[in-house]
């Protein structure tokens, strides 16, 4: 915890000390710090904004930023095990103080305008606290490697594509540069801020080619059949965004029908039962489904206002394509072959 807490209480501080502030105190960078420690763990906000504008609530985190904590975790419980040799307890202990210590800095960092979901804070902290002590070694984890290797690849394609699309749209990346104007230390950690949401954007950016689409604010969507943008907040990475609709992007659904089938083939070869078969496929998806509901929920939200909700994917959208493909291959490539071998059989007997 110290070593990800520090730093942000440096940056925070420098930050602070260089922007200056007429009414603030020495004591708002490390509440800012905690704040950002707390949003680094996907910790939603709610938020009371100035007169004239409606309450608001910041649950569009960047995914990327979770990583940091997750390592620093994952070290403290390696450390912790090899000193008492005792993995289960090593893991009690590590979750229960790190998830206590979250719970008090979200209580005790409250503001007036700022304040961190007190109810939430222990059930992402402890969820991310358990990801990180898990042996991904193991037995179960091996069964759906295939689909999420490949699905984190296809995420890297997303982040290639969007890359481009920023090149191509460069004139619009700097317009919206521009209109920020962060100066130095704000330019540095708003680059920062843009790359750890790079998880979030290459989400949306699969959602786009498989069709479902993303938003960007109440009442937007953008996919390959509908292009709806109301206003475009002064985000750099958002100049990547497509000027029209290309329904021809839809080709991409193939992609997921390739992985999906080539999974069921690996699991057929490899397995002679039927019933066995059955089971390998469904444990080899239904976690893989599970993970993918989470982080689109993950990267989907409200950010800061009313009007900039929903912001991202939405949740079950991807996970409900991936299992609709699904049950279409289970169909056509092991129940109606299985349907057709009992009815031959029945034939022959007769």
């Amino acid at each position: 915890m110290a070593l990800i807490l520090l730093p942000l209480s440096f940056i925070t501080l420098f930050a602070w000390s260089t922007a200056g502030s007429a009414t603030g105190n020495t004591s708002d960078p490390i509440r800012a710090a905690i704040w950002m420690w707390l949003g680094s763990h996907l910790v939603p906000f709610e938020l009371s904004l100035s007169a004239g504008f409606s309450s608001g609530a910041l649950s569009y985190l960047p995914i990327g930023a979770a990583i940091f904590p997750w390592l620093a975790i994952r070290s403290g419980y390696k450390r912790a095990s090899e000193f008492s040799n005792n993995s289960r307890g090593s893991r009690t202990f590590v979750i229960f103080f790190y998830t206590a210590i979250a719970a008090i800095a979200a209580t005790l960092s409250q503001s007036e305008n700022i304040k961190p979901n007190l109810l939430l804070t222990p059930v992402f902290v402890l969820f991310l606290g358990l990801s990180a002590t898990l042996n991904y070694q193991g037995n179960f984890f091996q069964k759906f490697k295939f689909i999420t290797f490949t699905f984190i690849s296809l995420l890297g394609l997303s982040i290639l594509a969007i890359g481009i699309s920023l090149v191509l749209h460069f004139e619009i990346v700097k317009s919206l540069a521009i209109v920020i104007q962060p100066g130095i230390m704000g330019g540095i950690l708003f680059t920062i801020l843009q790359l750890l949401y790079l998880p979030n954007f290459a989400l949306a950016g699969l959602s786009y080619f498989f069709g479902p689409g993303f938003s960007i604010g109440l009442g937007t969507l953008i996919s390959p059949v509908t292009l709806d943008i109301n206003s475009l907040p002064a985000i750099p990475l958002l100049g990547s965004l497509p000027t029209s609709e290309y329904p021809l992007v839809l080709i991409a659904l193939v992609v997921p029908v390739l992985i999906l089938a080539l999974n069921q083939l690996m699991i057929s070869l490899a397995h002679n039962e039927f019933r066995v078969r059955q089971k390998e496929i469904m444990f080899s998806v239904i976690p893989f489904l599970i993970l993918l509901t989470l982080f689109s929920f993950l990267a989907g939200g409200t950010l800061l206002t009313q009007d900039m909700h929903p912001v991202g994917v939405t949740w079950w959208k991807l996970p409900a394509i991936f299992g609709a493909i699904q049950i279409l291959i289970l169909i056509f490539g092991l129940y109606l072959p299985k349907l057709v071998k009992s009815f031959r059989s029945s034939k022959r007997e007769i």
